[in-house]
């Protein structure tokens, strides 16, 4: 009776072990052929390298961040895992031209409130997968895309009608960038869904910095539309 134990207890371990490489080998498999998302690394890892200055390593949060060149928004990206973290990317910016469009601070969540005490930021951001990360080598801003791109593959997409690469950080906000830099003028764009901030009084043709307009966009059956959005962009090169 031991015996005949000990056979099955082996067998459903080489039934796991099978199991886990045949889910692996998938997953490279995925990604291998995944077209956007390969492309979207490689064309990130190409704005990286046209920046003025370098992603920075936040310690304490174990985030990327990548500021504008006019210092007034960031993209934020997880290095490493930190479940008590709230998100894990984040669009933050100057509060101030909200502000002064009429925003009604009582009117934002509280989790935002909280940022604007802190450091006069507004934040939108997102909760990724709790999956480990799996480095294979250095940590850098493009490994850990890398890493987003394997794990949270949803969260990358491709915007046709500015021909960009974009990681959404909440419903409707993205940070977006060129798939050619050298046939694009807008290498990298903050765009925020107005929403929240209509709703809570701004006045969206009133907030300096930012261009209010209509963005052409596709559904998930390719069917086309319209929807208004903030943006902000910038020529790198």
């Amino acid at each position: 009776m031991k015996e005949k134990n000990m056979r099955k207890t082996i067998l459903a371990a080489l039934l796991t072990g099978m199991m886990t490489i045949l889910t692996v080998s998938a997953a490279n498999a995925a990604f291998s052929t995944d077209l956007v998302g390969r492309a979207a690394i490689t064309s990130f890892n190409e704005m990286l390298g046209a920046l003025e200055f370098p992603p920075a390593a936040d310690e304490m949060d174990k985030v990327w961040v990548l500021t504008d060149p006019d210092g007034d928004a960031a993209f934020w990206w997880r290095r490493e895992a930190k479940p008590d973290r709230m998100f894990d990317t984040y669009l933050c910016f100057d509060a101030d031209p909200f502000v002064n469009a009429g925003l009604d601070l009582n009117k934002l969540p509280e989790h935002m409130k909280g940022m604007l005490e802190d450091r006069g930021k507004l934040m939108l951001g997102k909760k990724l997968s709790d999956k480990p990360l799996e480095y294979d080598g250095e940590i850098t801003p493009l490994s850990s895309l890398e890493q987003i791109v394997k794990l949270d593959r949803e969260s990358i997409g491709y915007h046709s009608a500015l021909d960009h690469y974009g990681i959404t950080v909440a419903e409707g906000s993205l940070f977006e960038w060129a798939k050619d830099m050298s046939k694009n003028d807008k290498d990298i764009v903050f765009v925020v869904d107005p929403k929240m901030f209509i709703d809570a009084g701004v006045d969206p043709a009133k907030v300096e910095g930012w261009t209010y307009a209509k963005v052409p966009l596709e559904d998930a059956r390719g069917r086309k539309f319209e929807a208004e959005k903030f943006l902000k962009p910038f020529d790198l090169k």
